[in-house]
């Protein structure tokens, strides 16, 4: 018989805790929420202080009880969010990666970082850094820069007032060149990396806007730097580009909002 894994006791009672809480009809007490938890009353505040000082859990005064905050809507909806963005850059940009036979990467935005939340591999296409739950600050790499060119302005200062720390010898740190980056993304309506993240590695990347322009983040496909001559870039440029308009359209947006400023 396979042994359990280790697990940390405590935040499985704070999860359970807030579980109970979410899924009551109205604020749970603490002497509830002791009971269901078969803990003691002292046991039962600490879990649920902890719930507070996260923002997951609002009291309604000790007597009557505590309710989950909107902190845990928006959670759902980001996660629900995720996959809709994740399934529907799937069906825009498989096609893509199979007619080169290359990988494609999803990110979303999470701050000033982007998280990538698929890789799309067609075949034995390129194995490189950005895998599932990876993120990168939004100045290295293709989706990552064109997500901060699509920014607004008052980001994208406030960003390059960040440290910005370069990961390779290509990496783009300099406040003046990311701002001559930003204009030729917006202009070009996609963002081409080279060796930037990994050596020897390229990329090319399309923003993904709502409706309204803001971006929610960026698709990338990615190959061996000397796989690609100009001419290999400009296509895949273009066929990025086209599959990007197909997925905002697909996602209810309507005609895809250009890229450019």
């Amino acid at each position: 018989m396979n042994a359990k894994p280790p697990v940390v006791n405590s935040a499985l009672k704070v999860l359970e805790a807030l579980e109970l809480i979410c899924q009551a009809q109205q604020p749970i007490s603490l002497e509830e929420l002791a009971g269901a938890l078969e803990v003691s009353g002292p046991t039962a505040y600490r879990i649920v202080n902890t719930l507070i000082e996260t923002n997951f859990v609002k009291p309604h005064g000790y007597r009557r009880g505590y309710s989950a905050t909107m902190k845990v809507v928006g959670l759902g909806a980001q996660y629900a969010g995720s996959f809709e963005f994740r399934d529907a850059a799937r069906r825009a940009f498989r096609p893509v990666g199979m007619r080169f036979a290359e990988t494609i990467t999803v990110a979303k935005v999470d701050g000033f970082e982007a998280v990538f939340i698929d890789k799309i591999r067609v075949g034995s296409s390129l194995v490189f850094y950005c895998d599932i739950g990876r993120s990168l600050p939004l100045h290295l790499g293709a989706a990552p820069r064109c997500i901060l060119a699509h920014l607004s302005d008052e980001e994208f200062e406030s960003y390059l007032h960040a440290e910005l720390v370069p990961r390779t010898t290509a990496s783009l740190a300099d406040p003046d060149v990311l701002r001559a980056a930003r204009d030729q993304a917006r202009a070009d309506g996609f963002v081409l990396s080279v060796d930037e993240v990994d050596l020897g590695v390229s990329g090319i990347a399309v923003p993904i806007l709502d409706p309204a322009g803001q971006i929610l983040g960026a698709v990338a496909i990615a190959n061996t730097s000397s796989a690609w001559t100009p001419a290999d870039r400009a296509a895949r440029a273009e066929a990025m580009i086209a599959a990007a308009a197909g997925m905002v359209e697909a996602m209810g947006g309507g005609t895809a909002k250009s890229a450019i400023a």
